[in-house]
């Protein structure tokens, strides 16, 4: 599932896969709001050439951004609007 997801969005194949430890969280704890996105990727799909870019996605309505409960490395962010398709993300 997550090559093809990875294939989707990048329009080739990975160079290699690896394994993240993944905290489920309990709770989420509310930071604000989120109006954009912005990213580094390689992507060929979404208007990209397979070169390094940044992409940027300005939320139409804004989403809101959780950490976990623990306060880690994990952000969420959450919005009955947003999606990912082959030309990024989606407001």
């Amino acid at each position: 599932m997550t090559v093809r997801r990875y294939q989707e969005f990048h329009g080739r194949n990975p160079r290699g896969v690896s394994r993240r430890v993944f905290h489920v969280p309990q709770h989420l704890v509310k930071l604000g709001s989120a109006f954009a996105i912005e990213y580094v990727s390689d992507k060929f799909n979404g208007g990209g050439d397979g070169k390094r870019a940044i992409y940027r996605h300005r939320f139409e309505s804004p989403a809101t951004l959780y950490m976990d409960e623990r306060g880690r490395k994990q952000l969420y962010i959450m919005s009955s609007h947003l999606k990912v398709t082959d030309a990024g993300i989606e407001n």
